[in-house]
């Protein structure tokens, strides 16, 4: 599904979305999916009472706000990651929250999970966000970002730490009930994890959020590069990479703020 003031170019393994206006359309996703997002769909739907819009507004900006500005970046883009791969992406279905579960700490294990409802794969997301810096352009900033999260993406799966996976297994009884097929899902998850299936090599989804002005955009070019690089590498069972760019991550987080207090 098409967001409004959302621009798409795909092509093969990768996909390039340009944010050009912080839409109305937006704007009701990230209301109408914040707290399923945060908390976890099954969760919320559970005790929509206790998870409330305002309770969830007031939970995220605590932990937004007592971060430092490159954990914010980060914060913001995981999110705009939940909303646009969740509503452009129809085969794939999250299986994390962006809450993280130890109060006010910065999120540990993979940024997102996705399972294809299609082919029954899973689909491990590193999310890297940040500004242009002291990159010449920014398409090499977008290219750097893509790089990190390829590197944190890679390390984590070769670490084999199979508390990453136990994380993963409570985040998605937290997104998934148990009669829309939790129970294969949970399966799924523990066979791909390093006791079962340590050499593996595993599907990934390298994204960046990169935030600049749409003056000067991320040129196709170079992330269709940066994807025929990893694709040679051979180090992944399959790739997409996802490039989003915005003008500012300052936007998403003052029209949260000013939610919470309307």
């Amino acid at each position: 599904m098409a967001i409004n003031g959302i621009r798409t170019i795909q092509n093969g393994k990768y996909l390039i979305f340009y944010i050009e206006s912080f839409s109305d359309e937006l704007q009701e996703l990230i209301r109408s999916q914040l707290q399923g997002i945060f908390h976890g769909f099954s969760e919320y739907e559970s005790l929509e009472e206790f998870y409330s819009y305002q309770n969830t507004l007031k939970s995220f900006l605590d932990r937004y706000n007592s971060k430092h500005d490159d954990a914010k970046k980060g914060i913001i883009g995981e999110l705009l990651c939940h909303i646009i791969l969740g509503n452009e992406l129809d085969d794939l279905k999250c299986l994390s929250i962006l809450k993280n579960k130890e109060e006010r700490q910065v999120k540990k294990g993979f940024d997102i999970i996705y399972y294809n409802l299609e082919n029954i794969k899973l689909w491990y997301t590193e999310v890297k966000s940040g500004h242009k810096n002291e990159s010449p352009n920014c398409s090499d900033a977008n290219v750097v970002l893509l790089k990190r999260s390829r590197s944190a993406i890679s390390s984590m799966i070769e670490e084999r730490r199979q508390s990453l996976w136990e994380s993963a297994l409570l985040d998605a009884s937290l997104m998934i009930k148990q009669e829309n097929g939790l129970p294969d899902i949970r399966r799924l998850l523990a066979n791909d994890s390093p006791s079962f299936n340590p050499n593996q090599k595993k599907n990934v989804i390298i994204t960046s959020v990169l935030y600049n002005e749409l003056s000067e955009l991320i040129e196709e070019m170079s992330v269709s590069d940066f994807t025929d690089d990893t694709i040679t590498q051979d180090t992944f069972e399959d790739i997409i990479v996802i490039s989003i760019q915005k003008r500012m991550f300052e936007t998403i987080a003052d029209f949260l703020t000013s939610e919470s207090i309307s």
